[in-house]
């Protein structure tokens, strides 16, 4: 874990709240990194990843596929799908404003990824997932 992750502040050494009960809005792409996982299926324009267990492909408090991990990862706290948001649970981040040249970023990805133009909530995956069962709204 370097120290240019922006991450980095709130994981600490022990990284139990990182990656674990998660989505990733997955292009066209970058399904070849979760196609084989219990939890990713295929939509319309690309794929959803879902797990309650932690990524795979976290482990010892760092991403094993940092330089190729999906857009949702590289970009978050920002939401990329939808209107672009900054999640307000990040410590980090939560008190800043998303910059505008950022949104023109996102804009230009949705452009190219049409599948990041969908907002996804939580009702999305209970659709999509029929096992999550009760997941609260977030």
């Amino acid at each position: 874990m370097g120290e240019n992750n922006c991450c980095y502040g709130c994981i600490g050494t022990d990284g139990n709240e990182c990656c674990i009960d998660v989505y990733l809005v997955l292009n066209p792409d970058e399904l070849s990194l979760f196609k084989e996982f219990n939890g990713f299926i295929k939509v319309e324009g690309g794929g959803i990843y879902y797990t309650s267990r932690g990524c795979p492909y976290f482990k010892d408090n760092n991403c094993l596929i940092h330089s190729k991990k999906p857009l949702y990862c590289k970009y978050y706290p920002i939401f990329i799908t939808g209107k672009p948001f900054i999640h307000d649970e990040c410590s980090i981040h939560k008190k800043f404003e998303l910059p505008e040249s950022k949104k023109n970023e996102i804009c230009q990805l949705q452009t190219i990824y049409p599948i990041y133009k969908r907002d996804w909530y939580w009702e999305d995956l209970k659709k999509e997932f029929p096992w999550i069962g009760n997941i609260e709204s977030v």
